[in-house]
């Protein structure tokens, strides 16, 4: 989630002070997009100096070509064909600076600290941990990870355009190549699709691409010009009887939900928003029509109700709206209490962007379904920089556990919460470890499944690494995927 679509997106302009209140200037605005910020959200100087500032561009405040030699030019461009940086000011100077001074007077000096939670263990539990290390690549290049449903292999997939093949014993069967990093491999209908982003690093340049992968290995695109795609679903949604693909284009300034028609390959745009992050398909109107849940993980933060009304048209129904900097990174639905219902649980974390410090909101959100689809926070949490929660019976007791892994974590002054194990208590109580390991990785990537086919259920996470490490820290050269192979069974 990044600030710089975050704060004040559509403000009304007006040439002189509209002699209100900074307050009732930032609430009338701000909430004409999205949830109303508060001050409380950010410290005073992250504020003034990094979205505040940002956002004197976006209002045309500030000269935009300001912006020319401070970010990349294929991202500058794009939002200037967009209009994102308007020629004149959106308003006065007088109110904008009263914005300025009422987010900056009422923020906190520090970030607000995480609230107190449950000690985090070491204990392993019943997994044991194997490594995957590349003799070729010093530093880990993990852009996804997914475990094969009926074979003991899993599909790795490479910042380096591989996707690797990986038997039971972590070692490499066979190699496949796309045109740009494997973000996702799903394995749907009997069917293996790979997803390819395109660039990594924030853009909208329409590059990506969707394969199929054939009996004989080989590479079918199916779908192209796609703006970082990062997940992908297949249905039947206008009901003709031919798979349809649902893609998220997460994009950067314009990235795009869109459904893509088996049979005629035409295009049909469900939200214009940058931030798609992942989706669910499922008949939630119970009308046997497959209907669309999605985590909208930028700008207008939020999971909504895509309801499939026939015919390929859908009306969107907003279930949760969180906080503009909140830092969706995942959504993950499953029927936690065991009433019959989904309910959903958000990973918050992402800190890549103009607010890269600490906040007290990161961590595991749980959202209980009171039975009609209706969502209420029941269970958080705190852990920095969470970025993936997969829910699974990973100690075959019959009730839900949990798994995150952390790209931001804190792991400072002993900590270590690149990944967390949630062992399930009862009445969302859970017992919380890192499994004893090692701070040497920083995981993107994490799939659940039956590895290596004994009846219980294994994890692996992917590791991906850039820049320096922190001090103190010792990587391990080459890792490139960890198991945690379950010992339960």
């Amino acid at each position: 989630m990044r600030i710089v679509a975050l704060v004040i997106i559509t403000l009304i302009a007006v040439s002189c002070s509209s002699k209100k209140s900074g307050e009732e200037l930032a609430k009338e605005n701000c909430s004409s997009c999205h949830k109303f910020p508060d001050p409380s959200l950010l410290d005073k100087k992250t504020w003034n100096d990094q979205v505040l500032l940002d956002m004197s561009y976006r209002l045309g405040m500030r000269n935009k070509f300001e912006l020319a030699a401070k970010i990349p030019e294929e991202q500058f461009q794009t939002a200037v064909a967009m209009k994102i940086y308007p020629d004149t000011p959106a308003m006065s100077v007088e109110d904008w600076q009263a914005i300025v001074d009422y987010y900056v007077s009422n923020a906190p000096e520090n970030p607000l600290p995480q609230k107190a939670k449950s000690t985090i263990s070491n204990n392993p539990f019943h997994f044991k941990q194997e490594d995957f290390v590349s003799p070729t690549l010093q530093a880990g290049h993990v852009t996804s990870v997914k475990v094969h449903p009926s074979k003991s292999e899993v599909w790795v997939g490479m910042n380096t355009n591989e996707t690797l093949i990986l038997d039971s014993k972590l070692h490499v069967n066979s190699t496949l190549r796309t045109p740009s990093p494997n973000v996702n491999t799903a394995f749907i209908q009997g069917k293996t699709y790979l997803l390819s982003v395109g660039k990594i690093l924030p853009n909208d340049e329409k590059v990506g691409d969707l394969f199929q992968v054939n009996t004989s290995a080989k590479l079918t695109k199916l779908v192209d010009g796609l703006k970082r795609p990062v997940d992908m679903q297949v249905s039947d949604f206008n009901g003709d009887g031919t798979a349809d693909f649902l893609l998220c284009e997460y994009g950067f300034q314009a990235g795009q939900l869109v459904w893509v028609d088996g049979k005629t390959k035409e295009r049909h745009v469900l939200k214009s928003q940058p931030g798609s992050r992942n989706v669910v398909i499922k008949d939630y109107s119970k009308d046997g029509k497959p209907d669309i849940l999605v985590l909208m993980a930028e700008a207008k933060e939020g999971v909504s109700l895509f309801i499939n009304k026939g015919n390929g048209l859908f009306v969107e129904k907003p279930l949760l709206q969180f906080d503009v900097i909140w830092g969706s990174s995942f959504m993950e639905v499953t029927d936690l209490n065991k009433d019959g219902f989904d309910d959903i649980i958000i990973s918050a974390g992402d800190n890549a962007d103009n607010s890269i410090i600490k906040k007290a909101y990161h961590g595991v959100h749980v959202f209980l379904n009171d039975q009609k689809n209706n969502f209420k926070e029941a269970y958080f949490y705190p852990a920095h920089g969470a970025t993936k929660t997969l829910a699974r019976d990973f100690d075959a007791d019959g009730d839900i556990d949990l798994a995150m892994i952390a790209f931001f974590p804190e792991n400072e002054q002993g900590k270590n919460e690149s990944f967390l194990y949630f062992q399930n208590q009862g009445k969302l109580q859970f017992k919380v470890s890192n499994l004893n390991l090692p701070d040497d990785a920083r995981y993107m990537a994490m799939d659940a499944g039956d590895f290596d086919k004994d009846g219980d259920i294994d994890l692996l996470l992917g590791n991906f690494q850039f820049g320096k490490p922190k001090p103190g820290v010792k990587l391990t050269p080459g890792l490139q995927i960890r198991l945690l192979r379950n010992t339960i069974r």
